[in-house]
């Protein structure tokens, strides 16, 4: 504990006094004093007495005021030694008023200077009529004495009578000043805090137009935001928040006491919000938590849980429709003979993310090709556009096939389907051939020295067609926590925010650069 106290004779401020009125309740901001938002003012400060170095002569000055000794030597004050605020004239050292000089504890205190003196009332006696000289001067002495004696003691006794008022009505009036200026303050403090609400704007009070939910969300307009946010209402209430894998892992020990949650700070919406702000602009739990007035660790919390909610219900949004309906919504540039059996449009993606720690993750991890440690996903799009399937991430070093084999991708594959992809898919027309499928990809030299014409111009069309997948890929980094380098903490959410952004892209109209018909 620590020993700062007040040196001040017979005065009882110290540290642990501070310590007990925080630890009180303040009504008028509903928190205990001195934290969070209560801005009410300690009943005293300590402050240090000056050091030799900086202020000799105010130290000097101080210990003399304070007219304390210890045994038969002076006292000095040691690192412990403060004096309150409550002995300044101003609540602390100020240029008019340097030294403490309030309530020191000894009856002898010293002053600065000799006090001016007081205008004191005299009563003047004049003799009604002249008095003529008896023959007995020691009679009239005597009587003159008297009579001045007298007129002293009524002088004194009078004048003190009058201090007395005086003071007795300065102390009133100062008590009902003092009493006039508490009440107000407690007004200006109440103003103050309603004033602070109105003023602290709420994240989720900015989403007042398309615009702004694309920036904060990347949902693109306010009204996909609030279906998205009514279609997961029944769910709020079912909501299992997540509390770490050592409860996942001991429920069972845990059950007796686990509780219906009832301190949610947040609205379900709000809480959506964190998920997609995080993901669209990458922010820190810390930001995020000031921005929403609560916890780092309760951001936390709720984007560990909402984000595998999200996944779950937007991933829904990736599906491969009917062919029908592709070719219906072919862009002018499919519709030849030779491109409108074309059902997907596919092609690898890398996302940086932080070093792991384990030497195998980055040995699994590490891309030759950005010099970086990576995770890698597949996309496949329609010719129009839509994402119709993604595959969840592996390492950075896998190849493409490896990863278009074992994502399933081969599973919605239909016959008659023409696929177009880089020339790096070629390995798979074996694969593929065997679906009775057709791979289109850019043919290669084959060998000669120099492609022919016709090689060249098939090349041509199918980089300027496939093209597209690279704007759909644009869009998914559009969010920025894919976009640049994926903390190790967020690694294992990967495969659920790929599926979200997956899904949000979906709710898009088509790419600017397609003239679908």
């Amino acid at each position: 504990m620590s020993k700062r106290s007040c040196c001040v004779k017979d005065c009882s401020n110290s540290w642990y006094t501070l310590k007990k009125w925080k630890s009180q309740f303040c009504e008028t901001h509903g928190i205990n004093y001195g934290t969070g938002r209560c801005v009410c003012d300690p009943p005293f400060t300590l402050i240090p007495f000056p050091t030799v170095a900086k202020d000799g002569h105010s130290r000097a000055v101080w210990v003399k005021n304070v007219n304390r000794s210890k045994g038969d030597q002076n006292w000095l004050p040691d690192p412990y030694s403060r004096i309150c605020s409550a002995h300044f004239v101003d609540g602390k050292p100020s240029s008019s008023n340097p030294y403490p000089t309030v309530k020191m504890g000894h009856s002898n205190p010293v002053t600065q200077g000799r006090a001016p003196p007081k205008d004191r009332q005299t009563v003047s006696v004049t003799p009604s009529k002249k008095r003529k000289l008896k023959k007995s001067e020691n009679s009239d002495i005597h009587d003159i004495d008297t009579n001045l004696r007298n007129v002293c003691l009524l002088d004194h006794d009078y004048l003190e009578n009058c201090e007395a008022c005086i003071k007795k009505t300065e102390i009133a009036g100062l008590k009902s000043k003092i009493s006039m200026l508490q009440s107000e303050l407690v007004k200006c403090r109440e103003e103050n805090v309603m004033l602070s609400k109105k003023t602290s704007v709420k994240p989720i009070n900015l989403l007042k137009s398309d615009a702004k939910v694309r920036f904060y969300t990347g949902m693109p307009t306010l009204q996909s935001f609030n279906a998205l946010a009514k279609a997961l209402h029944p769910k709020a209430n079912r909501v299992k928040y997540w509390r770490g894998p050592t409860f996942q892992c001991n429920r069972l020990r845990h059950k007796v006491f686990r509780k219906q949650r009832s301190d949610r700070k947040l609205s379900m919406k709000e809480e959506i919000l964190i998920t997609l702000m995080k993901i669209r602009l990458g922010l820190l739990d810390e930001d995020l938590a000031n921005r929403f007035d609560i916890s780092v660790s309760n951001v936390s919390r709720i984007f560990t849980t909402w984000v595998k909610i999200l996944g779950r219900f937007l991933g829904k949004l990736v599906f491969n429709p009917p062919k029908e309906v592709v070719r219906s919504n072919l862009p002018p540039k499919f519709k030849t003979q030779q491109y409108s059996q074309v059902r997907h449009i596919i092609d690898c993606s890398e996302v940086f993310i932080e070093k792991p720690q384990s030497m195998m993750e980055q040995n699994q991890c590490w891309s030759d090709y950005k010099h970086h440690y990576t995770a890698k996903f597949l996309v496949s799009i329609t010719p129009a556009g839509m994402i119709n399937f993604v595959s969840n991430c592996w390492g950075g070093r896998v190849s493409d096939k490896c990863i278009t084999l074992k994502s399933g991708f081969l599973d919605i594959i239909e016959p008659y389907d023409a696929i177009m992809a880089d020339k790096g898919f070629s390995s798979l027309i074996e694969e593929v051939t065997l679906l009775r499928a057709h791979l289109l990809v850019p043919p290669g030299r084959h060998g000669m020295a120099q492609m022919t014409s016709c090689d060249v111009q098939k090349t041509k069309e199918i980089a300027n067609r496939r093209i597209y997948v690279e704007q759909a890929i644009r869009r998914i980094k559009f969010f920025r926590m894919l976009k640049f380098e994926v903390p190790v903490t967020i690694c294992q959410h990967l495969d659920d925010v790929l599926r979200i952004v997956c899904g949000i892209c979906n709710l898009y109209p088509p790419l600017s650069r397609y003239d679908v018909k």
